[in-house]
C-alpha cells in the first residue's frame, strides 16, 4: 500500500501524477474548505469528491482510493495546488535549484512541512545537504502564493481593496483584511519594479509621449506616459506638478537611458512642451537625434491613439482609488501600474503577449505570470 505521509513523499505513478497535474491546473476543478479538506471535480461525473488530511494521509472518498488505499489522481491534484507546481508536472530531479550551490541535479523531494496555509513542498540537495522549499518569493507569508497573487491581480484590475477581500472571503472562505492585501501590494509592487528596471527591451524607433491630469491629495497632478509604438512597452512615467520643457525633457531622457537607438521619432498632442524639450536635447547633441511629430489625428498614421487608449485605462483605475493621497504613493502607483502593464497585462493588438514578451525583455514561465516574476525578482 501507498504511503502519502508528511515526512516522505509517496512514490507515485506518472500517469495518476500527470492526471493530477492537469485537474489541478484546468480551472474551478479544486475547491479549498480549509487547510485540510479540499473538494475535487469528478472526471466522468456531475460530482466532487472530499479529500481530507487524516492525521498522516490524504484520503479522498473516490472509488479507486476507496477500495485500493493508494493515491488517486484527486489527492495528486490537491498535492500539486498545495506546492504551487504551475508549470507542468514536478520533475523527480531539477524541480528547484539549490539556494547554497546553485545545481538542479542533486536536487531530490524531501516531503512536505504543515504551515498556516496548508502543505509545502520540501526539497533537499544532496551534495550539500541543504534543505529549501520552492516558495521563492512567498517565505514567511502566512497565505500561499495562488492567494496572494490572485490578491494583486484583482488590485491592478481595478477592484478596490474592500472589493477584494470581500472576494477572497466569499470563494475562499478567509477572513483577510483590506490592509493585508494593501501591504501584498506595497511589498511585491517594490520588489517587481526593482526588477523591471533592469530589464533592457529591443524597442522601435517610434515612441509616443503624453500626459493626463490626475488628483493627488486634492491638488492636480500631472501622469507622463512614454510609450514604444510596435510592442506598447511603456519606456518611462513620471507625476510632475507642472508640465513645462524640463518636465518633457526629463521624461524623454529617462527613456532614452534604456536603449541605445541612433535615431528616434516622438508622436505626442499640441503641447508645446514636447517641441521646446526635442529642440533643447537636439542642441545638446549628446542624445540621438530625435524628430518631433504633432497628432494628426486619430484617423491618421501618425496618431496618438495608442496612448490615449492606455490614459483612459488608467482613469478606470484611478477613479475606483478616489484619488492619490500624496506625491510619494503616486509615484508608486505609477511604477507600479507601469510594471504590470509591461509584464503581467496581456494585449489583444499583440496576439495574447505582454509588452515585455514583445520587447524580449521578459517571457513568464507559466500560467501564473505574477509567481513567475515574484520568483524572477527574487
Amino acid at each position: 500500500m501507498t504511503r502519502n505521509s508528511l515526512l516522505k513523499p509517496p512514490r507515485i505513478s506518472s500517469i495518476t501524477q500527470l492526471r493530477g497535474v492537469r485537474i489541478a491546473r484546468g480551472g474551478g476543478q479544486i475547491r479549498r474548505l480549509d487547510v485540510r479538506r479540499y473538494m475535487v471535480r469528478s472526471q466522468s461525473k456531475l460530482i466532487w469528491y472530499n479529500v481530507t488530511w487524516c492525521k498522516r494521509f490524504w484520503r479522498c472518498d473516490c472509488p479507486f482510493n476507496t477500495k485500493t488505499r493508494q493515491t488517486c489522481k484527486h489527492i495528486y491534484a490537491v498535492l500539486n495546488r498545495i506546492s504551487e507546481t504551475e508549470t507542468g508536472p514536478p520533475a523527480r530531479f531539477g524541480a528547484e535549484p539549490c539556494p547554497s550551490c546553485g545545481r538542479h541535479e542533486p536536487v531530490v523531494r524531501r516531503g512536505y512541512y504543515k504551515s498556516r496555509s496548508g502543505l509545502v513542498q520540501r526539497y533537499q540537495c544532496k551534495r550539500c545537504g541543504v534543505k529549501f522549499t520552492a516558495r521563492t518569493g512567498f517565505t514567511g507569508m502566512k497565505y500561499n502564493a495562488s492567494l496572494i497573487t490572485a490578491a494583486l491581480d484583482l488590485y491592478f484590475k481595478g477592484l478596490s481593496l474592500r472589493s477584494i477581500t470581500d472576494h477572497l472571503n466569499q470563494i475562499h472562505g478567509l477572513n483577510i483584511s483590506h490592509l493585508t492585501v494593501y501591504r501584498w501590494a506595497k511589498k511585491y509592487v517594490r520588489l517587481t519594479a526593482r526588477f523591471a528596471r533592469r530589464l533592457k527591451p529591443c524597442l522601435s524607433k517610434t515612441w509616443h509621449a503624453d500626459e493626463m491630469r490626475v488628483r493627488v491629495d486634492g491638488q492636480p497632478r500631472n501622469l507622463w506616459n512614454l510609450m514604444d509604438h510596435k510592442t506598447r512597452y511603456l519606456v518611462a512615467v513620471q507625476i510632475t506638478r507642472r508640465k513645462g520643457t524640463r518636465e518633457a525633457e526629463r521624461l524623454l531622457t529617462n527613456g532614452l537611458r534604456k536603449t541605445g537607438l541612433h535615431r528616434l521619432d516622438v508622436i505626442s498632442d499640441g503641447l508645446g512642451s514636447y517641441d521646446r524639450a526635442v529642440r533643447h536635447m537636439r542642441k545638446n547633441g549628446s542624445l540621438p537625434r530625435i524628430r518631433h511629430h504633432t497628432d494628426a489625428g486619430l484617423s491618421k498614421r501618425k496618431s496618438n491613439n495608442r496612448l490615449e487608449r492606455l490614459n483612459g485605462t488608467s482613469r478606470e483605475r484611478l477613479k475606483t482609488m478616489r484619488g492619490l493621497d500624496n506625491d510619494r504613493s503616486s509615484r508608486k502607483f505609477a511604477e507600479g501600474y507601469a510594471t504590470y502593464y509591461n509584464l503581467i497585462r496581456p494585449h489583444s493588438a499583440l496576439g495574447g503577449k505582454t509588452p515585455s514578451h514583445a520587447a524580449k525583455a521578459w517571457k513568464a514561465k507559466g500560467t501564473n505570470r505574477w509567481v513567475s516574476l515574484i520568483r524572477d525578482s527574487t
